[in-house]
């Protein structure tokens, strides 16, 4: 038990710094013109490249709702007064309602700016391509977006 606890404690000193260094946020943006309420985790791997994990309500009316969830690889520019950032990755789009549920695999790109306000929280804006196959077709959508985070 007390090896466990020491190995443990050895991964969490280990692994402090690249968990320290990150940001919460949240925020919304627009699909088909109703507004989506996003939030988010990023977690820093390095000074250029961050992992962001978001989940996000598309819509919610009648019994029915819809959300995402989905990660996005990000590379990072550090910039004196601001971060431009760009990205890809996958998720997954849930529509529920009505006794059943369904789902659809997704990819996104987001491309946007961050613009800290102090050294513990600032705002972003972004625009967030977010594209399905459906019907055997592959539909895609821009949303624009903005929000606010706080860095931990």
């Amino acid at each position: 038990m007390r090896r466990t606890a020491a190995v443990l404690a050895v991964v969490a000193l280990l692994a402090a710094p690249a968990l320290s260094q990150g940001k919460l946020g949240v925020g919304g943006s627009f699909w088909m013109g109703t507004p989506v309420i996003d939030a988010f985790v990023e977690v820093s791997f390095s000074e250029i490249t961050a992992m962001r994990f978001n989940a996000g309500t598309m819509f919610s009316a009648g019994g029915f709702s819809a959300f995402t969830v989905d990660a996005t690889f990000l590379i990072t520019v550090e910039l004196d007064a601001f971060q431009p950032y760009f990205g890809a990755g996958g998720g997954a789009y849930i529509e529920t309602g009505g006794g059943i549920a369904a789902g659809l695999f997704t990819v996104n790109a987001l491309a946007g700016l961050s613009l800290p306000i102090s050294e513990a929280a600032g705002v972003y804006i972004q625009a967030r391509f977010f594209g399905f196959q459906s019907g055997g077709t592959f539909v895609g959508y821009i949303m624009p977006g903005a929000g606010l985070y706080i860095n931990f």
